[in-house]
């Protein structure tokens, strides 16, 4: 009688190994909730500003007015909502919860999708936990998740795209198109996608769209009134906090309009790099590149959107390019009286380079042992 192969049962981690694993999990999420904590506590008015701007506009959608307030053309403060509409979705359950409860509830999402977006990044678990530790303790986190940001959602959606990359870009692709349906800046990673010829991957995108559509939650004309919000905003490259390569240079004494120019420009060059990383760096470096300037094409960049680097953080990590720590350490929440401002689009633009200049290294060499492999004599055997 024939027998069937019995599959060798998975490696686990010895005991003391689980246990060390166990002590430092619980160690780093004491720290990462006291941090948490203190931020909401020492909010004030500051607190759920970004999430009340949220169910405003969800309690106008139920009411059956519009989304959009066009009056409002300044930003800067909690006061605009110029998100897709598709949005309203997602708010709307939390809405229907009432401002308190609503807000902790909105607070509560915001703090899981960072922690599953973090499970979630494909390096080694070491990497993991000092990516969730250096993020949880820095202030793009603590004041993005406070206000109420939808910067943690976005690292979420990213980190699963990035996760299924290679296996199921389909996957990736829908991740992507729910972002775009959050916020409008991921639609630069579509256009990687379609640079990339990466078609199962639009095809993902597409199926976002139409579970958007089938949501039936808003019609073409908010899109629209979307649209005409966004071109009525006064330029925001005067706003102190935003930390966009225009407004650093206005800051520093640059004309209007010159550092605009700048601004242009730099978004310009970022594009072109998206396209270059399109065609000639590796899937996982493109994808990541395609992120970070996601988010620096904006002409609007606050410093809760560099929650997102630690993905390409991460990616270096794995890779043991220490360095890479310095970006979200610098970031750091007790650091914030004594770092500039200017440590913000540093650190976009350091990943940026870092990415694809890493990436080729590696394919180089890469490149060259299997040259080298190919070129070495072969043995020879016994005659």
């Amino acid at each position: 009688m024939a027998t069937r192969a019995v599959s060798a049962p998975t490696a686990r981690p010895a005991r003391p190994a689980r246990n060390f694993r166990l002590t430092v999990l619980i160690l780093v999420g004491l720290v990462a909730g006291a941090y948490l904590a203190f931020g909401i506590a020492t909010a004030k008015q500051t607190l759920g500003c970004d999430f009340q701007v949220y169910r405003a506009a969800a309690d106008r959608f139920l009411a059956g007015l519009p989304l959009y307030d066009t009056s409002i053309s300044s930003t800067g403060s909690c006061n605009l909502f110029y998100y897709p509409p598709s949005f309203v979705a997602l708010v709307v359950p939390f809405a229907l919860l009432g401002e308190t409860f609503g807000n902790a509830a909105w607070i509560a999402f915001l703090v899981v999708c960072y922690v599953v977006g973090c499970a979630l990044l494909p390096v080694r678990w070491e990497v993991k936990l000092a990516v969730f530790l250096a993020g949880a303790v820095s202030w793009p986190f603590i004041f993005g998740v406070r206000i109420g940001q939808v910067a943690p959602i976005l690292y979420l959606l990213f980190a699963v795209g990035w996760r299924w990359l290679e296996r199921w870009p389909a996957v990736t692709g829908f991740a992507v198109g729910l972002g775009v349906l959050v916020k409008l800046q991921p639609i630069v990673i579509v256009g990687w996608l379609v640079v990339r010829r990466m078609w199962s991957g639009l095809a993902g995108v597409v199926a976002a769209g139409i579970v958007a559509a089938g949501l039936a939650v808003v019609g073409l004309g908010a899109w629209i009134e979307m649209v005409n919000v966004l071109r009525n905003l006064d330029n925001a490259i005067t706003a102190p906090t935003n930390v966009s390569l225009g407004a650093i240079a206005y800051q520093h004494g640059l004309p209007l309009e010159a550092a605009s120019l700048l601004g242009i420009l730099g978004i310009l060059a970022v594009l072109a790099l998206v396209v270059v990383c399109g065609l000639r760096a590796s899937t996982e470096a493109g994808f990541l590149v395609a992120v970070v300037a996601s988010q620096v094409v904006s002409p609007i960049i606050w410093t809760h959107y560099a929650l997102i680097l630690l993905l390409p953080v991460a990616w270096l990590l794995h890779r043991r390019q220490w360095w890479a720590a310095f970006i979200p350490v610098s970031q750091a929440w007790v650091l914030l009286p004594f770092m500039p401002i200017e440590i913000y689009p540093v650190g976009f633009y350091l990943a940026l380079l870092a990415v694809p200049i890493v990436d080729w290294r590696e394919r180089a060499t890469k490149r060259s042992a299997s040259r080298a492999d190919a070129l070495a004599p072969s043995p020879v055997g016994p005659s």
